[in-house]
């Protein structure tokens, strides 16, 4: 039974690549989306824009969703380094799970 156990410990290693998966996934697919619906957005309410009165407020509203939209893109540019930034936690969170600080301890979690 002992043995059983000790060949176990392998289930964080497990969990662990599973949410590098699932992290990085969902990182991709919130950049894809949040880029795509919001030009979607603006090109339905463009012409709602064009038409506020008020050229004062006109102009800072599309100076808003200029700037949301360059945003996006600074934040899409830094993806790779994020990315790595988890890859690196992972890795550092499955080392430091399998590595004894003292002795008679069967291992640490970096959490």
């Amino acid at each position: 039974m002992k043995a059983y156990k000790k060949k176990g410990n392998v289930g964080g290693a497990v969990g662990a690549m599973i949410t590098l998966i699932v992290g990085v996934g969902v990182s991709i697919l919130v950049m894809v989306f949040v880029g795509a619906l919001g030009g979607q957005t603006y090109n339905l309410v463009e012409e709602d824009i064009d038409n506020i009165s008020d050229a004062t407020i006109k102009d800072n509203v599309k100076s808003g969703i200029k700037s949301s939209f360059e945003a996006l893109e600074q934040t899409g540019d830094y993806l790779p380094i994020i990315v790595l930034a988890v890859v690196i936690a992972l890795v550092l969170f499955l080392v430091l799970g399998f590595t004894s600080f003292a002795p008679g301890n069967r291992g640490g979690t970096v959490l």
